[in-house]
């Protein structure tokens, strides 16, 4: 058996890539042929061709069947390719970009200059970053589904969870940090894709974590340096975005993103599709984000253009209002202006003189729906925030009068505590720090509050005044000596006086 020197780049391919030329001596005579460079026993694998012959089309086409079963290098780069999602609503259902979706957040980015990009759950953006940006933009990859720890190295991949800012491996947090760190902190996008099914409470603080985290070990000051967020989601969670993602007085996270008008699409959900069929509505998926809009340029080719009034890019539909002064289209078609209600609807909906407002043309009078939640301004039960009667002052004394009420609570508080922890004197006698005689009165009023409280103090004999102050043995020593000798005196004064009025 010999091995022959040749270029195996023009020999013909098994599955295992270019074959070897071998040659061996077969009734005296020298037989060519090609076989697996990889395999070294035809089980293994049975291609085998002799030099001067060429592959038929069936032989071919079965060869290419083959190759496809193995897992290509373009493959194991794009490891969403070949992962089959997983389909768990609950926990982790998993929805891919479009190529075309892909490539347009990537080519935002890169208007926008950035230089490292963490991809929270967006492994599609991931991958098309390491393939045509990856001499220009470093990119790490936070996402909680764990094959990927076999296709990316621990450089590229942190498995995470974004609901509870958890990294399942600790030495993940320093590679974090690391990347976090890069460049000082400058020219540093977050890109989130989150489960849409999840709270948006918990994303909100891990951003707001991320993003505090991003400042504090980078040092930064200056508001253009801080982290820059690019965040996915439905159009109809913005109002739940601004007044649920955060505590009334916490600033950041959620509250602070704006929404684009890019459609993001998906792969595999049959509603995330942008179509061009007329009857069908394009996906309902935005793109939020912290950046001025005017510098966010969406897509010309799609029909995205610059409303240079409202200073942003919007998409084809969205006429600008003059009475709203605003673009108003929200849901991917064009939004008629009520004079009635003052505002821009949706173009299938009509105003109702029984309801008092714009809904569905066909609907049933005065059927209101049950709302669960608090309102928004008033936060109070039973109605919406479009439904408030409470005018803006209104609210504003409202927040204004609860503070007070906090402040007096937590008055009384101090002031219990204060009685609890201060020794008490005897009612005559005046309190050192006042100077004043301690009142009997007030003491039961804290007593009582305590009592109702229901908290059970361990009260000192001298706060309750009516029972005689219980002495210590010396003391009381001290006083009955002191009575005997009074005792004694009184009984010689007497017995002199006795002894004065008795007759000679």
């Amino acid at each position: 058996m010999e091995c022959y020197w040749s270029d195996p780049s023009k020999h013909p391919q098994c599955p295992h890539g270019p074959t070897l030329l071998f040659g061996s001596y077969e009734t005296g005579k020298l037989q060519k042929f090609y076989v697996c460079a990889a395999c070294r026993e035809r089980k293994m694998c049975k291609f085998y061709l002799k030099e001067d012959e060429q592959l038929t089309k069936r032989q071919a086409t079965k060869w290419d069947q083959e190759k496809k079963r193995y897992v290509s290098h373009y493959e194991m780069t794009h490891p969403t390719e070949i992962l089959k999602p997983l389909e768990n609503s609950r926990q982790e259902a998993q929805y891919f970009f479009t190529k075309k979706a892909t490539e347009d957040i990537v080519n935002i980015l890169v208007k926008l200059g950035a230089k490292q990009v963490l991809c929270i759950g967006t492994p599609k953006i991931h991958e098309h970053i390491l393939e045509k940006h990856e001499d220009n933009i470093s990119s790490l990859l936070l996402d909680f589904d764990g094959r990927f720890h076999n296709f990316f190295g621990p450089l590229n991949y942190c498995w995470y969870n974004l609901l509870n800012n958890h990294f399942f491996n600790e030495s993940a947090m320093y590679v974090f940090k690391d990347f976090v760190m890069q460049n000082k902190g400058k020219d540093i996008y977050l890109v989130c894709d989150p489960p849409f099914g999840s709270r948006v409470e918990p994303i909100s603080w891990t951003i707001k974590k991320i993003s505090d985290l991003h400042r504090k070990w980078n040092n930064i000051e200056d508001e253009s340096d801080c982290l820059k967020v690019i965040f996915i989601f439905p159009y109809f969670m913005e109002s739940i975005m601004k007044q649920k993602s955060n505590p009334p007085d916490v600033e950041g996270g959620l509250r602070d993103l704006r929404m684009t008008d890019y459609k993001v699409s998906y792969d595999n959900h049959p509603l995330f599709i942008t179509d061009s069929k007329p009857t069908k509505l394009p996906s309902p998926i935005r793109m939020f984000t912290n950046v001025p809009l005017n510098l966010v340029q969406l897509p010309k080719s799609d029909g995205y253009w610059y409303c240079k009034k409202c200073k942003k890019w919007v998409s084809e539909e969205n006429k600008h209002c003059k009475k709203c002064q605003d673009c108003t289209s929200k849901n991917g078609l064009t939004y008629k202006h009520c004079d009635i209600c003052k505002r821009c609807v949706k173009p299938y909906w009509k105003h109702c003189k029984t309801c008092t407002r714009c809904v569905v043309t066909k609907h049933l009078c005065g059927n209101k729906p049950n709302v669960i939640g608090k309102c928004f301004k008033c936060n109070e039960p039973g109605h919406t925030e479009k439904e408030c009667d409470i005018d803006e002052e209104t609210h504003i004394n409202a927040a204004k009068t609860k503070k007070i009420r906090k402040r007096k609570a937590s008055d009384e508080k101090e002031t219990v505590n204060n009685i609890k922890k201060r020794k008490v004197r005897a009612s005559g006698e005046p309190d050192e720090e006042t100077g004043k005689i301690s009142v009997v009165k007030n003491t039961k009023k804290s007593l009582r509050k305590l009592e109702k409280k229901g908290e059970k103090q361990k009260i000192t004999p001298e706060l309750k005044v009516k029972k005689p102050r219980m002495l210590k043995k010396p003391e009381a020593l001290k006083i009955q000596k002191k009575a005997k000798l009074r005792n004694q005196s009184n009984g010689i004064v007497n017995i002199k006086k006795k002894m004065k009025k008795q007759p000679a």
